[in-house]
């Protein structure tokens, strides 16, 4: 899961998470739930701060803005495309540059599973990590989906633009928000509604998960806290949560937003 606690300058100073004992989903002030090596923070870019990114070193994290990234979304346009044994590399361009993508084949299976409605001159959101091989930049995608609705296009482009803002110069007009705002890619919190059939081949928690987030997260870049979830689910064994919230979390389907109990829809 994503690390968003309280000392990430790009994310904000809200503390939160789970409590160590009792309940996991303590109060937003309790200590965060689980500890991750690494950064894990994600960040929505466009083509040329990724180009621009900096890295001070072969195995140091890029940063963008003077902020470590450790993965990025980004929506784009898809120029070209070709397919290997092991791997589907896109071009990618999004009107600030271009940008090779790919996807990585763990069998023969996976090119239909991981690319499945991707198509040349069509758009599609992505999240992975900045990479260099051969002394060319491109982005090692660990999800990747088409869109359809040209406002997610719009909106993932303002909202790079907003992050890069505050982290530049702070929250504009001095407001108490901090800069956990971070909707991704994806309309279904913003521009009416996620196309839930694609939930379809998930189990009845996972599902249900998705559905109270997608419902309750709608027009709030803070996402959802996790007690408020768990109210929603009738009695829902915590540890059963726990479980499905941490594969719908590393299956690229829901992201940590604030700290690591506010999640918000993929």
């Amino acid at each position: 899961m994503s690390n968003y606690d309280g000392q990430n300058p790009y994310y904000g100073g809200a503390g939160g998470g789970y409590v160590a004992g009792g309940s996991p989903y303590g109060s937003q002030d309790s200590p965060s739930r689980k500890t991750r090596g690494g950064n894990q923070t994600i960040r929505p870019v466009t083509v040329k701060q990724v180009l621009e990114a900096q890295q001070v070193h072969p195995d140091a994290d890029f940063t963008i803005d003077g902020v470590d990234v450790a993965q990025v979304l980004l929506v784009g346009s898809v120029r070209n495309m070709s397919t290997t044994a092991t791997n589907v590399s896109y071009e990618i361009g999004d009107g600030t540059g271009y940008i090779d993508a790919r996807v990585w084949l763990d069998s023969a299976d996976d090119e239909s599973g991981k690319t499945t409605g991707i198509e040349q001159d069509h758009y599609v959101g992505l999240m992975g990590t900045i990479k260099v091989f051969g002394g060319k930049r491109h982005v090692s995608a660990t999800h990747i989906r088409p869109i359809t609705d040209g406002n997610e296009v719009q909106h993932h482009l303002l909202k790079a633009l907003y992050v890069s803002l505050i982290l530049r110069g702070g929250t504009p007009g001095n407001a108490p928000k901090a800069a956990g705002t971070r909707d991704d890619y994806n309309a279904g919190a913003t521009t009416g509604g996620t196309d839930q059939s694609a939930w379809s081949h998930l189990e009845p928690l996972q599902r249900r998960i998705l559905e109270v987030m997608s419902s309750e997260g709608q027009g709030n870049d803070d996402g959802v806290h996790v007690t408020h979830i768990i109210k929603f689910l009738n009695g829902v064994d915590e540890n059963d949560f726990t479980v499905a919230l941490d594969w719908l979390t590393d299956n690229g389907y829901v992201y940590s937003t604030l700290d690591e109990s506010h999640y918000q829809v993929l």
